[in-house]
């Protein structure tokens, strides 16, 4: 229940973010923006609380996704400073990128120890994350973006979300654990909206309204349905 209302309560700090950023009133959105993290922060919290019994056989798993949430939070700042401190824009676009490497580093060992894996598992995901790597860097032109100096990190990332992805897929193909499917679905959801941010933040005219509402919507629509994945457990 608890899990539930915070999310309520992160629709609601989400709706008048997404106007302010839109307006580029960036100090009370980043405060908004915040509050919404830690919503879903604590909807992960509310639901690992009320799943304490299972503690010791998901223990890897809640903590996975809690501190990889952690990190995005941290992610969420750094990325919304850059905006406020043009002059610093390069080194927090950097600290974004890297706390959101390591919330799905998190995300990762979080399910490969709680479900297992091999080696042939393992293939797998490197390909997914090769693949993603190919198709972002192959479609920058087409895209109208450009990554410039920015290239390898963007690389870097398309390949640990690559792997984040095909480990709860293939974590769900391997249990039949509907959370790993559920979590599947929200890291989809949260791939897009790093689609719709690759444009706010390297493309031409792409910096309008209904960009940045698509971003936030499926970030944090991703992230709620990560937390609340583990209400799926079986």
């Amino acid at each position: 229940m608890l899990a539930i209302i915070f999310t309520v309560l992160g629709v609601c700090t989400l709706a008048p973010y997404i106007v302010l950023r839109c307006k580029r009133k960036l100090t009370p959105g980043l405060f908004l923006k915040i509050a919404t993290s830690m919503c879903f922060i604590m909807a992960t919290g509310a639901v690992i609380l009320a799943n304490s019994g299972a503690f010791g056989t998901y223990r890897y798993l809640f903590l996975g996704i809690l501190v990889g949430q952690v990190f995005g939070l941290l992610g969420d700042y750094w990325l919304d400073i850059k905006d406020m401190l043009p002059k610093h824009k390069e080194p927090y676009m950097y600290a974004g990128f890297i706390s959101f490497f390591i919330c799905h580093v998190f995300y990762i060992v979080g399910l490969l120890r709680t479900y297992g894996w091999d080696w042939q598992m393992v293939a797998i995901m490197a390909g997914a994350g090769l693949a993603l790597v190919i198709f972002v860097l192959a479609t920058e032109k087409p895209m109208k973006v450009r990554f410039g100096s920015f290239k390898g990190i963007v690389a870097a990332y398309s390949a640990i979300f690559g792997v984040s992805i095909s480990a709860a897929l293939m974590s769900y193909i391997n249990t039949r654990n509907l959370q790993a499917l559920v979590m599947a679905i929200g890291l989809v959801v949260f791939l897009l909206s790093d689609l719709f941010l690759s444009g706010t933040f390297f493309g031409e005219g792409k910096d309008r309204p209904f960009d940045y509402a698509a971003n936030y919507i499926c970030y944090f629509g991703g992230q709620f349905t990560i937390s609340l994945s583990l209400l799926a457990l079986v």
